[in-house]
């Protein structure tokens, strides 16, 4: 009994430690690749490839549901506030984005980032390559976007 019980507390020390080491670091923010619906790593969706979405060239476009068939917003320029900017999204502050294309033509860019909070902001941060699509979008709410070059969002 003794030794169970050094055991136990052998091990509950150990994970106090490790609570301690992980609670004093710092948060980096994550980029989450969307170039491919093969690199989504949202739940299994029912096969949306009979209807591909449609935005127009030199834009990127976002829809509330996977299959891109209805409540489209498009942007041809970069917008910081999905709800306040040039270009108002209705339904971006109360649904989750489930597609996006990148229809840009720019070759100055390589992807369009994707933030859940205005101004280019939150913990993570999603991006779609410039010509792709992400009919499987992770289901979350995105409130700004801009094209970059290189290989961040940040």
């Amino acid at each position: 009994m003794r030794k169970a019980l050094c055991v136990l507390f052998a091990a509950a020390l150990a994970l106090m430690t490790l609570l301690g080491t992980a609670s004093a670091s710092v948060a980096k923010p994550v980029e989450v690749n969307l170039s491919g619906p093969a690199e989504v790593g949202a739940p299994a969706q029912p096969d949306v490839s009979a209807q591909a979405l449609s935005c127009g060239s030199g834009n990127m476009c976002a829809w509330p549901v996977g299959d891109g068939s209805s409540s489209r917003c498009g942007w041809g320029v970069a917008d910081p506030d999905w709800q306040g900017g040039d270009v108002r999204c209705s339904w971006s502050g109360t649904r989750a984005v489930r597609a996006v294309e990148n229809a840009g033509v720019s070759t100055s860019y390589t992807r369009v980032c994707l933030y859940p909070g205005a101004n280019y902001s939150g913990s993570v941060a999603y991006w779609v390559a410039r010509g792709a699509e992400a009919p499987n979008f992770p289901n979350v709410l995105i409130r700004s976007h801009k094209w970059v070059t290189g290989n961040t969002c940040w």
